[in-house]
């Protein structure tokens, strides 16, 4: 019974956000959730695979238009290397997503850019491209995202999970 009560707590907060920006009600939705990255990159003599883990906060914008727009902020840990990076978003089940890239590796930053194609509803999967310091990276990825909090102009609709009473 928990689990089916944890489940619906997770589609409900989801689908209430969606439903506010289909009626016009102005709203917001937070998220964060985990993801792991196949960074791929090719040399002149080889190809390069490698995995990296991360984690992401987003916040969701559902505006009358219909389109909703987000930014998020998150990190990536790779074998030697972290990349941190900022991403502005617009789309529901199907989105787009274009933004800044730190990446730290042998003790020097560089920035770089990204952008990605993605789909998801709480978990889903992202096609990414992004440029470090003229080299190229595809970085195929999955993602889950918890909805932890919706408000709208009036105040809280959702708290999604709390602690307390």
């Amino acid at each position: 019974m928990k689990k089916l009560l944890f489940i619906l707590l997770f589609i409900t907060g989801n689908l209430q956000a969606q439903t506010h920006s289909y009626l016009g009600q102005p709203s917001l939705t937070y998220l964060a959730g985990p993801k792991i990255n196949f960074n791929i990159s090719k040399t002149e003599d080889k190809v390069s695979n490698r995995i990296s883990g991360g984690f992401e906060v987003s916040v969701w914008a559902w505006g009358g238009d219909g389109i909703p727009k987000g930014a998020d902020f998150g990190f990536e840990v790779e074998k030697d290397r972290v990349r941190i990076y900022a991403d502005i978003q617009a789309g529901m089940l199907l989105g787009l997503a274009v933004g800044p890239v730190v990446e730290i590796a042998n003790k020097r930053a560089n920035l770089g850019f990204q952008t990605a194609l993605w789909g998801a509803v709480l978990i889903g999967g992202e096609a990414k491209y992004r440029r470090i310091n003229s080299k190229d990276y595809f970085a195929p990825g999955f993602m889950f995202k918890l909805p932890l909090h919706t408000k709208n102009e009036n105040g809280t609709i959702a708290p999604i999970f709390w602690a307390g009473d």
